[in-house]
């Protein structure tokens, strides 16, 4: 069931959110704001022009997107498997030390006893295209959680995704409790991850309304039995409404119908009633709290929300990530043998699907100095394409824009409706000039940095490509630093032009940026590069 959000009802990406000192951190070069945008463009562009296929992925919530033969019978539900992986990296943080939490570390992990079953290896697969310098494997983690309640019918936006999730370079403590974990431990484990007793309760209960048990991974909890060929794993739910986050496992188990609360409450292995030990462990007053639909979703959004925000304390959240209204993206600048630079790019608007305006012709924008200087105004071309998504709908316009009217070196910002782009002419790459070749993995960066600027001695124009590469013992990918050495090659007006090349393991998801001294353009997909696939 898709679970539609009114745009009306989620906070707006503000200009100084956007342009604040909260976003103007950055984490191994790469822009806190640029990761945030891009987190949102997983979680708005779900069909049309521009799409990514992270919510595509859970819509509908039954659907399942793993990579097991004989998918269509293996019972599996990708929401479930992408709430039970960030209950499983999250669980083994120590808030009081720091350490762990939300970090990736799962994926170094699938080997262990208490993480069996294929959940891990098919979200940490899935994702792994889509890992980038931008969006973290663990930033994916947590807006799976997100995207997974809001499509299987739970209130949204009750939880707020959150960038600058920093990925573990190696698997983390063992310690998730099982079925046979006893209470004092289970509770204990949950308290060092930062998790109140009544509030571990509240967190099992609402994991456990997707999905279920497998008899593959838990013989002694699900007789074989239950093996059938349309049900290759012998998976049995957690209740009546698997594919549904609703309170159904919580009233069946209080009112003893349906499915009774799952396995986990009425297996006739005793020693493995985990869910049964937890419920009853106050008296079921959390999950009888809980058995109202409004306190249901309540809770679990904070809870939730809770568990996902639980990251090492070197890592520090963006603010939270919600759906723009108007957005721009792929933004390249460009420059003239003469000197003048260009700028082109994409702007979004996001409209709400109850809204029936129709899409204006064009948007108008116009660029601005740090003094405030603004040039005489522009208008994009005509919509270039449109999407549609859990938000509504999406309208693209393509711009197109000259800097000559300022002094170079001396644009700050793009502005349109009531947003700001911050722009860098002093020193920028050079997407269009520059190329990916794919066969053999070379990619051509170029790049213009204003002469003075060379003439202050600071030294010569560097590359950086921040390139996803394969790793022993783990699906998710590293970002690897690449340096490119970068030459003059000649000079175009107030500019002097770079070129450099570098070979990478693979050009997909990589992102470039060039530094002069202290001095960082800003990064550009390579997508956007000439030759690019």
């Amino acid at each position: 069931m898709r679970h539609s959000v009114a745009l009306s009802t989620v906070v707006r990406l503000s200009l100084v959110q956007l342009l604040g000192s909260a976003v103007a951190q950055s984490i191994n070069g790469i822009e806190l704001r640029d990761m945030m945008e891009e987190m949102e463009h997983h979680l708005v562009d779900n069909a049309g022009m521009n799409n990514s296929p992270f919510v595509a992925a859970v819509n509908p919530c039954s659907n399942y997107v793993g990579f097991q033969p004989d998918a269509q019978n293996r019972r599996e539900i990708t929401a479930a498997e992408w709430v039970r992986v960030a209950f499983h990296d999250f669980v083994t943080g120590d808030v009081a030390t720091g350490m762990g939490g939300l970090d990736g570390s799962v994926a170094y992990e699938t080997d262990r006893q208490e993480n069996k079953g294929v959940f891990i290896n098919d979200t940490i697969k899935f994702f792994a295209p889509t890992t980038t310098a931008y969006f973290s494997m663990a930033d994916h983690i947590a807006l799976g959680v997100v995207v997974a309640v809001a499509e299987c019918a739970g209130t949204a936006p009750g939880m707020q995704p959150k960038a600058g999730r920093i990925d573990a370079m190696a698997a983390g403590p063992s310690g998730v409790p099982t079925p046979l974990t006893g209470l004092p431990e289970t509770l204990a484990r949950f308290g060092a991850a930062g998790f109140s007793p009544s509030d571990t309760i509240a967190l099992t209960a609402c994991g456990h309304t997707l999905g279920g048990v497998r008899s593959v991974n838990f013989p002694d909890i699900i007789p074989a039995s239950t093996v059938t060929p349309t049900n290759l794993d012998g998976g049995v739910s957690f209740d009546s409404t698997p594919s549904n986050f609703d309170a159904g496992n919580i009233n069946e188990y209080l009112n003893n119908t349906g499915s009774r609360g799952g396995p986990l409450i009425t297996t006739d292995a005793v020693a493995s009633r985990s869910d049964l030990r937890l419920y009853t462990s106050d008296g079921n007053a959390t999950v009888q709290s809980m058995s109202a639909p409004a306190a249901f979703q309540d809770r679990c959004n904070k809870v939730m929300q809770q568990m996902i925000d639980v990251v090492p304390r070197a890592v520090t959240l963006s603010p939270p990530v919600t759906p723009m209204p108007w957005k721009a993206m792929n933004i390249c600048l460009d420059i003239t043998p003469d000197g003048e630079v260009t700028m082109a790019g994409l702007i979004r608007a996001l409209a709400a699907s109850n809204d029936s305006t129709a899409p204006r012709e064009s948007v108008t924008y116009h660029m601005k100095t740090a003094d405030g200087t603004q040039s005489d105004p522009e208008t994009t071309d005509e919509p270039s394409g449109n999407g549609t998504s859990l938000f509504g709908t999406t309208t693209y316009w393509a711009f197109n824009s000259s800097m000559g009217d300022f002094e170079a070196g001396t644009a700050a910002s793009m502005d349109f409706e009531d947003m700001s782009y911050p722009v860098n002419d002093r020193l920028f790459v050079l997407p269009m000039q520059s190329r990916v070749e794919n066969a053999t993995g070379t990619v051509t960066l170029r790049a213009a940095a204003l002469t003075s600027m060379m003439d202050s001695g600071i030294g010569n124009v560097q590359g950086m490509l921040y390139v996803p590469t394969p790793q022993p013992g783990s699906l998710a990918p590293r970002i690897a630093n690449v340096t490119v050495e970068m030459k003059a090659m000649g000079t175009a007006g107030e500019y002097t032009l770079f070129d450099g090349s570098a070979t990478v393991v693979q050009t997909t998801g990589v992102i470039a940026k060039v530094v002069l001294g202290d001095e960082g353009s800003q990064t550009v997909k390579t997508d956007l590069f000439a030759g690019h696939a």
